[in-house]
């Protein structure tokens, strides 16, 4: 009897028996067909960059039907954003900025990485660089406009964002004269807030020394001595001590408050949102960060690299020709 072997890549093909040239019974493999090698080559599942469990399962019909529907769903979607991206725009030469952003914001629930969706959110936002009052929505909106925009939209932004140069040197203008204004003020502070604590320290330090001193002694005396008199003289001078122990006692109380009133002034002192006047400089300096974020994004346009150093260079060579 002939041997037998089978490999893995045989092993789902037809078998057939045949007698050979000696009489024996032997296994082949039966040749496949034209039609039969099309159907196996029709029927292999391709493969996906990601983990799809759903298509290993599918058939070649079921896998282009849902990739019909998705290319239908993502031409419906982009559909959609042209239409509120249009409607956009048009209420924006009505100068209808609540309905601009309204169409906008539809529109960037459906396309999270369209760079004129946020180009034209930040024209909303600031009425055309005019109004800062949703400052924190343009400032998100320009970080989607650095990573999504072209440049052709950054340069349109760029061509009417003269008055956000404008608005940034005037809010760099009022932040320093309201932070020298404060630091001034804290400067002021600083030097009678520390004195008061110095002067808290000092004389809760002097009632404590008492106070441990007539604690002692009560301890001392109430312990050892109270019981070895028979005039009671100890038990007196125990007395004494522990009555004087508890006023210094009830005086620490009241400058040890007084000490951590005059310790949280020094601390508060430094921090600016506890005055009116720091807090007015952290707004202007929170405003003034939102909008160099907002200039930051216009102004990333990628440019080829230019060399200025050579033109100096040259004009240098032609002055010194000319001397010459």
């Amino acid at each position: 009897m002939a041997e037998e072997r089978l490999i893995d890549d045989d092993k789902d093909r037809k078998y057939k028996i045949r007698i050979n040239e000696d009489g024996e019974e032997e296994l082949i493999i039966a040749p496949q067909t034209a039609a039969e090698e099309a159907a196996e080559i029709d029927f292999e599942v391709p493969d996906f960059d990601d983990d799809d469990e759903e298509a290993a399962v599918m058939t070649p019909e079921q896998l282009a039907a849902r990739q019909r529907q998705r290319e239908e769903e993502a031409a419906r979607r982009a559909k959609k954003v042209a239409a509120y991206v249009r409607r956009a725009k048009a209420c924006l030469e009505e100068e209808d900025f609540s309905g601009a952003s309204y169409a906008l914001n539809e529109a960037g629930e459906l396309d999270k990485e369209n760079g004129e969706i946020y180009a034209l959110k930040i024209k909303v936002y600031t009425k055309y660089f005019s109004d800062w009052s949703f400052i924190d929505d343009c400032a998100e909106a320009a970080d989607g406009l650095a990573e999504y925009a072209s440049d052709g939209l950054k340069q349109d932004l760029k061509a009417i964002s003269a008055p956000l140069t404008q608005r940034i040197s005037q809010t760099e203008a009022s932040a320093a004269q309201l932070k020298e204004e404060n630091e001034c003020r804290k400067a002021e502070r600083r030097a009678s807030f520390a004195a008061r604590k110095k002067t808290s320290l000092t004389a809760f330090c002097a009632c404590a020394a008492p106070f441990v001193l007539f604690t002692v002694l009560a301890i001392v005396f109430g312990v050892r001595f109270m019981y070895t008199r028979e005039d009671a003289l100890f038990t007196i001078i125990t007395i004494v001590c522990a009555s004087l122990a508890l006023v210094a006692f009830v005086a620490m109380l009241f400058l040890a408050h007084r000490l951590w009133d005059a310790s949280r002034n020094v601390r508060l002192n430094e921090r600016n949102s506890s005055t009116r006047l720091g807090r007015e400089y952290e707004e202007q300096s929170a405003h003034l960060r939102q909008l160099t974020r907002i200039y930051a994004a216009i102004n990333s346009i990628s440019a080829p690299l230019e060399a200025p150093a050579q033109a100096p260079a040259d004009s240098n060579a032609d002055n010194a020709e000319d001397k010459a």
